[in-house]
């Protein structure tokens, strides 16, 4: 029972990452220049890139961690939103090679650290409402997410498909 609700923790927390998140950090990049992925509201504040490489960067080590659940890290990540030093479509690229390898990661994993996908989904969703929330102020558009298909009745189509063939 436990390896089933394992088994669907892992499936969910998948497809809100590849199906939700990455393709709303897509769609807010893509409307963006690269002066705007860069700036800041002010001095303390983070940009937007600063706050896409955080996330990138969070990604990743959890992505190394399913491979390998013993690499520790000497360092931590809270400090790192370091504004991107590439135009937006090698961040674009960037971002999206992070969530493939992620996808693939818990895919293939031998065992979950639930808490640790927990945490990582759930920190992913925190920065990507600021992203979207600044992307919207700086270019004025208004994501019509749900009315696009990017919607909880979808992610949970998504999901059940991928139960129902894991189950055969």
């Amino acid at each position: 029972m436990t390896t089933n609700l394992s088994n669907e923790f892992m499936i969910i927390s998948k497809h809100r990452m590849k199906s939700h998140y990455y393709l709303k950090f897509k769609a807010c990049l893509e409307s963006l220049n690269n002066s705007q992925i860069i700036f800041k509201e002010s001095e303390s504040s983070n940009s937007i890139g600063g706050i896409v490489i955080h996330v990138i960067e969070h990604i990743k080590r959890n992505t190394q961690r399913l491979i390998n659940p013993d690499i520790k890290y000497e360092s931590g990540i809270e400090n790192l939103f370091t504004d991107p030093v590439q135009d937006k479509e090698i961040l674009i690229e960037h971002l999206q090679q992070t969530f493939a390898e992620f996808d693939i990661a818990i895919s293939d994993a031998a065992s979950l650290d639930m808490y640790n996908i927990y945490h990582l989904v759930e920190h992913t969703g925190y920065h990507l409402g600021q992203v979207v929330d600044r992307t919207q102020r700086l270019t004025g558009v208004k994501f019509q997410f749900v009315q696009n298909g990017i919607d909880e009745k979808s992610l949970k189509e998504a999901i059940d498909k991928e139960l129902v063939k894991n189950m055969k």
